[in-house]
């Protein structure tokens, strides 16, 4: 199983360590996102969830690094959803820090951790969620061969309101159509 996938622009790789994890959590929380809201998760939680397994192994979740590869720099995490055999499907998620947006960090991101995904796991689909209004996300998750698939009615809660999300899905038959296959490289 490869840990490592590589694009033009990003890598995907495991944190290197929990100062590094801190560290891209830190940027996060001095970040404000308005399309998700408050971004703040204690210290003491970030630690404890990071030590089993590197944040490769929590309970609920799984991710990787974001690391630029013309600078090297961590810019955020790519993260997907807790594999079960009784399950065919899991989800993703990307977080980029802001003055990293734009730059197509995040849709090389997502493809590479689909490739992750569906290389490793006898999954079927992959999904993803965003906000209404995140106009850039829900164009980064359709460039990635992700399809509206439906929404999560009263899904986020924001500005003491509950709103919908649109849900995307890439099904294993389409995301074998994707090129990304063939450029992406695999270890370390």
């Amino acid at each position: 199983m490869h840990i490592v996938y590589t694009g033009e622009r990003v890598r995907i790789r495991p944190f290197r360590d929990m100062e590094e994890w801190l560290r891209v959590q830190s940027c996060l929380d001095s970040n404000f996102n308005e399309f998700w809201g408050d971004w703040f998760w204690p210290e003491a939680e970030k630690r404890k969830e990071f030590v089993p397994g590197g944040m490769l192994a929590t309970d609920e979740y799984s991710c990787f690094a974001i690391e630029r590869l013309d600078t090297g720099e961590c810019v955020g995490f790519e993260e997907y959803g807790r594999i079960l055999l009784s399950r065919p499907s899991t989800w993703l998620g990307t977080i980029i820090a802001r003055e990293h947006w734009g730059q197509g960090f995040g849709r090389e991101a997502k493809l590479l951790n689909m490739c992750y995904l569906f290389e490793n796991y006898p999954i079927t689909s992959i999904w993803a969620d965003t906000t209404d209004e995140h106009a850039r996300a829900k164009a980064g998750l359709e460039a990635c061969g992700m399809q509206l698939a439906g929404r999560h009615d009263g899904y986020l809660y924001k500005r003491g309101k509950l709103f919908p999300s649109p849900c995307y899905q890439v099904m294993r038959s389409a995301w074998e159509q994707l090129p990304i296959r063939q450029t992406v490289r695999r270890g370390a």
